[in-house]
């Protein structure tokens, strides 16, 4: 019989990897005792663990509240890096409510082929999850989603809008696009997020009738009180379907897209593209003043 649940796949991010660096003992410890943990945050936030797949768990929840507390709890489970060895094993979620059939203790239908899509998107700590599944949730998580991504999906017509639940700060947290916003990013060809000294600021392309500064100083757009900072540090600009920043500082500034290298610009430019983080006049270290996260979504 077709049921309404909401669907969820968490695995550990970078398994094999942990495999290749810590060897087979200690990485099937650290895994086995996460999935464990996976297992019982499921069941005690009133899911069904349908199965469970080397570091990979599918499980369902009555409702998307269920699904979204556990995926939080989860999370925040795995931000302690194990006591024996140091290592902080990173975990990606997706999820999606939708109607499915439940039948010799496997879930089956659209709305599991979509979950599963969520969790191929979501990248290490992150829960990804579609505009359905947030409609459902209470007011209070619904604020705790932002608009990540629009995509195509195989079977349907139209785009299916992607979300984002940010859990470091749930319940805190300024939303890179607020509902009243989606539309506008929606429609945007480019839109950069930016998040820095506790705010978060979102620009699509039809706002760069001139550059966005950055900077030391308090006439900037963005202001940073930054030691090693440049008064006009960079500029932010959009040209030809492309994010650039463009350096005019005397110290440079670090830039490091996802799982790459650090690059270094003075007095330069450079595309910005995907996922990454800028800081302004020093090498990255934690919670630096002048450090800006960023996320591009483009438009296909």
């Amino acid at each position: 019989m077709e049921t309404d649940y909401a669907i969820m796949f968490a695995d550990v991010a970078g398994s094999t990897r942990i495999y290749e660096s810590m060897g087979n003992e200690i990485a099937e410890r650290l895994i086995g005792s996460c999935v464990s943990d996976m297992i019982n945050i499921t069941q005690k936030n009133n899911g069904r663990v349908i199965k469970t797949i080397g570091d990979e768990v599918m499980s369902c929840f009555p409702t998307a509240d269920d699904a979204t507390n556990a995926a939080i709890e989860i999370q925040k489970k795995t931000v302690t890096p194990d006591s024996e060895t140091g290592v902080k094993l990173e975990i990606r979620i997706g999820m999606h409510f939708g109607t499915a059939i439940l039948k010799d203790d496997d879930l089956f239908g659209d709305a599991v082929n979509t979950a599963a899509r969520m969790g191929g998107i979501a990248k290490a700590g992150q829960i990804i999850t579609t505009e359905y599944l947030v409609s459902k949730l209470d007011e209070k998580k619904k604020s705790a989603a932002r608009l990540f991504d629009t995509a195509k999906v195989k079977g349907k017509e139209e785009e299916l809008k992607i979300f984002q639940i940010d859990w470091e700060e749930e319940g805190n947290v300024t939303k890179f696009a607020s509902t009243a916003d989606i539309s506008k990013v929606a429609n945007a060809k480019g839109t950069i997020f930016l998040k820095f000294a506790g705010e978060e600021r979102f620009y699509t392309d039809s706002d760069f009738k001139s550059p966005v500064v950055i900077g030391r100083d308090n006439s900037c757009n963005i202001a940073l009180n930054a030691s090693y900072a440049s008064r006009v540090h960079v500029n932010l600009e959009y040209r030809r379907g492309k994010f650039v920043l463009v350096d005019h500082s005397t110290n440079g500034t670090y830039v490091k897209f996802n799982g790459q290298d650090v690059i270094f610009i003075r007095r330069e430019e450079l595309p910005l593209l995907g996922d990454g983080v800028f800081n302004l006049g020093e090498v990255f270290s934690e919670k630096t003043p002048g450090q800006i996260a960023f996320t591009i979504l483009q438009q296909p």
